[in-house]
């Protein structure tokens, strides 16, 4: 779901908590606030949601099943007369979790936000892990400024800026976000918000419910225009398995119950070698569909070159744990011009994943 026009903060609520959410049984028609005075038990988790907390209080308890499992909860801290912060949590069921969860919801995070601004919000992506001797949980989060739009009496919409964090998490079977708009805190301050948030409502705790079933091999998703001939199918199935291989061999089992991590690009660069490897080995076992010639042909030119990470980094718009990418990002687009390297080659052809429900 995208959004169309400016909404108040509590529309807000309700749209971001949409963007993040696969359809489930026994969905609610509308959203509806729970009301709830005392202290509010997810019961699915055991996740305790009390009124006030840190100094924050709770604003609203918004349901979105008839089994209260997917939620988002509202705390406000107001420092002063027009000054408040704004912490909202979400945690809903997964029916299915894949490789590239993590960034297809930043990236439509990103796509809403931008629509609620009078100007580009830049949210570059960070990473980060929490772990106890049972679960490691990855994320990708952001603090950034953010010039919100709310409405207002006089002027229709008034447009604020506000320091802002959105973090997401692989939990399992569980999704998991924290977002924090300010009038007042530093980038320093959402950051120990943040970490505060994760002990204190359990993050390592929700992330153990329902661990992911790494007995089993993930499945693999090929992408429609891979179905275009026998070599672009089975160079991405190669490349698919290569994934999971090195997933599975660089991974602590810890961190396999969670979720993929497929921030790390060196799995990626190995999958991509498997598949041009798998190209070279069998180019004359089928015929060849010409895009296929044309997109090994480039894949080929940018192995050849050393520019693999380059490439990951530019495919994945950034979402992927790649230091040097943007210091390298301007020399990548002009190495593309030079070489010809069509968008095409930015094409995501697979996704591995587990069914969950």
């Amino acid at each position: 779901m995208y959004v169309n026009k400016i909404l108040c903060r509590k529309n807000l609520l309700i749209l971001f908590s949409f963007l993040f959410t696969t359809l489930f049984s026994q969905l609610r028609k509308q959203p509806v606030d729970l009301l709830i005075k005392g202290d509010f038990t997810h019961q699915a988790t055991s996740v305790i949601f009390p009124p006030l907390w840190s100094g924050f209080q709770r604003e609203a308890i918004y349901s979105y099943d008839m089994q209260n499992k997917h939620v988002a909860i509202s705390y406000v801290q107001q420092s002063t007369k027009k000054n408040k912060t704004i912490l909202t949590l979400y945690i809903y069921p997964r029916k299915s979790i894949d490789n590239q969860s993590l960034r297809d919801e930043f990236s439509s995070y990103e796509y809403a936000l931008n629509q609620n601004s009078n100007k580009g919000t830049d949210i570059k992506p960070s990473f980060g892990s929490a772990s106890n001797d049972q679960i490691k949980v990855n994320y990708i989060y952001s603090i950034f400024n953010h010039s919100m739009g709310e409405r207002d009496f006089f002027k229709g919409v008034k447009y604020t800026d506000k320091m802002s964090l959105l973090s997401i998490y692989e939990c399992g079977g569980w999704n998991f976000k924290i977002r924090i708009s300010s009038d007042d805190m530093t980038q320093g301050q959402l950051a120990e918000l943040k970490a505060k948030t994760e002990g204190y409502f359990g993050l390592l705790d929700i992330a153990s419910k329902k661990p992911l079933p790494i007995d089993q091999t993930p499945d693999i998703i090929l992408s429609p225009v891979v179905k275009r001939d026998s070599m672009m199918m089975y160079s991405t199935i190669a490349a698919a398995k290569a994934k999971i291989e090195w997933l599975g061999n660089h991974s602590e089992k810890k961190e396999l119950l969670t979720g993929f991590n497929d921030m790390k690009i060196d799995s990626e660069v190995y999958a991509i070698e498997k598949m041009i490897a798998f190209y070279k080995a069998h180019e004359k076992d089928w015929p060849l569909h010409e895009d296929t010639k044309k997109y090994f042909t480039q894949m080929i030119t940018i192995a050849d070159n050393e520019k693999i990470k380059d490439h990951i980094y530019d495919k994945y718009n950034r979402l992927i744990n790649y230091e040097e990418g943007e210091a390298r990002k301007d020399e990548y687009i002009q190495f593309k011009t030079d070489k010809n390297i069509s968008e095409n080659t930015n094409e995501i052809v697979y996704k591995i994943y587990y069914k969950l429900e």
